[in-house]
């Protein structure tokens, strides 16, 4: 017995010997890093172009740079997505690596068209990470033109726009990060769709990738993060403005900052506060199944960061004044975020995932019938919302004025 197992052991030591090494191993200086993919389509053609962020490693490290762009474009065609990066071999001296990509814009064209193709290539590929931002390029400009685009402040284009989605998420509350994965459950989801980031040349589009823009201290183009798109399904059918944009992010709970604008009916002046925190929850009502009624609560805390007033900051009154002022502004940037999403019927507020929550049951009887239910739905709001602080000072200025 124990002349089996020495038997078998030296079986198994042979075997390791075979598998050392990385089979499929390819050196870095034979490989092509991608930051980020721009897909645009080709009427003419009917034809998928698709641009390649390369990373110039030379001009990154600053050691043996020439003084060029950090990046290079290259792009191709093809009838499909893999087929385009096939293609695209004739250009690029070396294999392709999609494994560092961060970003994928999407043109306005090609979203209204349907993305479905490109997110099951998306979603299949082993190359691409799940958690690459997506963006769609707004209308009039092509997904070209923004992976072609240079930033002043960060190198690469691609992962400074992932900041820029950061930093506004966290600082404005317009926008939140939408990965290809969040693509996907917008896509699957009854009677909606996804939700995704703008993206928008402001300035020269023709001036913003050139390298000479970037000596000057006056920007002539720059690549911004703009208000979200809506689909219905896998195709695009909207554009949110600032408000809708805010309501969207409400809703589904992701607000961050944002700062809100009062203007007071009884007395002149006007005040700007900033939401802190915030959270929202949803809860449908179906004693009615035909007809659900879905209830927004909302509790924001706010903090005082402007006032063009002579309001009285330490009476209590004045504060719960502000409060409810607050609430209905808040409501009304929810209500028209409601009033967007019906007028598209499209469930982007995840209004059948809490039909779904509350009652599993009623959900898969209403759920292929999702599209009729949902313009009808009833929508209730609930907004608590609570000053906290008013920062380093109470009483404004106007106030020590009017007072003397």
């Amino acid at each position: 017995m124990r002349r089996h197992q020495r038997l078998f052991m030296l079986i198994i030591c042979c075997c390791l010997g075979l598998l050392s090494g990385c089979w499929d191993v390819v050196e870095l200086n034979k490989r092509a890093i991608v930051a980020g993919i721009g897909v645009d389509w080709k009427e003419e053609e009917k034809e998928y172009l698709v641009s390649f962020q390369t990373v110039i490693a030379d001009e990154i490290s600053g050691k043996a740079g020439r003084g060029a762009t950090p990046t290079s474009i290259y792009k191709a065609s093809g009838k499909s997505v893999v087929e385009a990066m096939r293609n695209a071999s004739r250009k690029v001296p070396r294999i392709i690596s999609l494994a560092h990509t961060g970003l994928i814009i999407i043109s306005d064209r090609v979203a209204r068209e349907g993305i479905i193709d490109l997110f099951d290539y998306l979603d299949r590929d082993s190359d691409i990470r799940l958690n690459a931002e997506v963006l769609i390029a707004t209308q009039g400009q092509s997904a070209e033109d923004v992976v072609s685009a240079l930033t002043p402040i960060g190198k690469i284009t691609a992962f400074a726009l992932e900041q820029k989605i950061d930093i506004t998420s966290g600082q404005l509350g317009e926008n939140f990060r939408i990965e290809v994965d969040d693509v996907i459950r917008g896509l699957l989801s009854p009677g909606g769709g996804p939700v995704v980031n703008g993206v928008m040349i402001e300035g020269s589009v023709d001036k913003v990738s050139k390298m000479e823009t970037l000596k000057n201290a006056k920007i002539e183009g720059l690549a911004v993060i703009s208000q979200m798109a809506v689909f219905k399904g896998d195709r695009l059918v909207s554009w949110l403005n600032a408000d809708e944009s805010r309501g969207i992010v409400w809703i589904r709970n992701k607000m961050k900052i944002t700062p809100i604008h009062l203007k007071l009916q009884d007395q002149d002046g006007e005040l700007s506060l900033e939401v802190m925190r915030s959270k929202t929850r949803l809860r449908a009502d179906l004693q009615d199944p035909a007809n659900p009624v879905i209830h927004i609560h909302v509790e924001p805390n706010f903090s005082i960061r402007e006032v063009n007033s002579a309001i009285d900051l330490r009476n209590p009154a004045t504060m719960k004044l502000l409060e409810d002022a607050a609430s209905k502004e808040v409501a009304r940037i929810l209500e028209l975020a409601v009033r967007k999403s019906k007028e598209v019927n499209s469930d982007i507020l995840g209004f059948g995932q809490a039909v779904e929550r509350s009652d599993p049951s009623a959900w898969r009887t209403m759920k292929h019938r999702w599209d009729q239910l949902f313009p009808r739905v009833q929508v209730k709001y609930h907004v608590k919302s609570v000053i906290r602080n008013s920062q380093m000072r109470d009483r404004s200025v106007l106030f020590k004025i009017h007072n003397q």
